[in-house]
């Protein structure tokens, strides 16, 4: 679903705020560094003498390359001398840095031309209503992870760890997916029977990720093939957009793969989804309760091999974590 037009305005506007409150962030701090430090000003000054006469002497016809070399010396001069006083004075070197929500646009929305993740983000929040998932994730993330509700003398047959013992590598696991995902990116499929925390642990992800600005977008399967088959089926304009992030997002969570209706449409476009988004580099968490053999029995081969060769697998196990919290309230 593509922006409206009073939507794009209201995001736009947002963005003027950041930036008018970082211009007078950074006014509010320059008077106090001139206050605190008066020689300040009058460094300010030759800096900007230094450089409009390097500019003057370009359209002068002057030799340019001496030109350039001498007012770089002395402006990185004055830089060091600007350093050593605000050191001194006990302000960091970075006091005049505006305090970007978004370094990488500097809170524009775009990178050259082109929107940024933050924007495409916030897009994202706005069209999917995905905005909603900010309340889920306030009480679902790393912080919240608890390990006593994991039975510490549960055993699957045949395993000779115990679903706390697992739960604890799943969580480190899943916090070394988040710390190296910027360069490695990749994938994961998340096993387990109902209420083992996969959902809870996909949601801590989420939240680590979406805190780094990495766009992320979450789905349970049922709502994933509702947007393919408006797309396909009822050529839905309102949701292209959405339909185009679905590829183009950093990160894709498909929750409870395996509980939608399941025919030949959405077997294709599963396998379009998960295919087209490894040729693209961009990573996918997939949570079921289908074991990998049920994984094997229910979809194509296509697609399972697809899964197998290119997804870390973290298991789950234990009693019904869900239950347990209702039983202890």
């Amino acid at each position: 679903m593509a922006l409206t037009n009073e939507q794009y305005d209201a995001l736009m506007r947002e963005y003027n705020h950041k930036q008018s409150r970082n211009n007078q962030i950074v006014s509010f701090r320059t008077k106090e560094l001139y206050s605190a430090i008066p020689s300040l000003s009058s460094i300010d000054e030759e800096v900007s003498r230094v450089s409009i006469s390097s500019i003057t002497s370009i359209f002068e016809g002057k030799d340019v390359a001496s030109a350039s070399a001498d007012s770089k010396v002395k402006l990185e001069a004055l830089k060091n001398k600007r350093m050593e006083l605000m050191k001194a004075a006990g302000f960091p070197e970075d006091y005049l840095e505006p305090p970007y929500d978004c370094p990488d646009c500097k809170d524009t929305g775009y990178v050259n031309g082109k929107r940024c993740h933050c924007f495409k983000q916030a897009a994202i929040n706005i069209v999917y209503g995905q905005s909603n998932m900010s309340n889920i994730l306030s009480k679902e993330n790393f912080s919240a992870f608890d390990l006593n509700m994991y039975d510490d003398d549960y055993y699957e047959p045949g395993s000779e760890v115990s679903a706390r013992a697992n739960a604890k590598i799943a969580y480190e696991r899943a916090t070394n997916f988040v710390q190296n995902f910027r360069q490695k990116g990749g994938n994961l499929l998340l096993l387990g029977k109902t209420g083992c925390g996969k959902t809870f642990l996909s949601n801590c992800i989420a939240k680590a990720l979406l805190d780094q600005g990495i766009s992320v977008i979450y789905f349970t399967s049922s709502e994933l093939f509702r947007v393919f088959e408006e797309q396909t089926f009822k050529k839905n304009a309102n949701v292209a957009e959405l339909h185009n992030h679905i590829f183009d997002c950093d990160l894709l969570i498909i929750d409870d793969l395996g509980t939608e209706f399941q025919n030949s449409f959405t077997t294709a476009r599963l396998f379009q989804c998960l295919n087209e988004r490894l040729l693209r580099n961009k990573s996918t968490i997939i949570s079921t309760n289908l074991s990998l053999k049920d994984l094997r029995d229910t979809y194509s081969e296509r697609i399972t091999s697809r899964v197998f060769s290119n997804y870390d697998v973290i298991k789950l196990i234990g009693n019904d974590i869900r239950m347990k919290k209702v039983i202890s309230k």
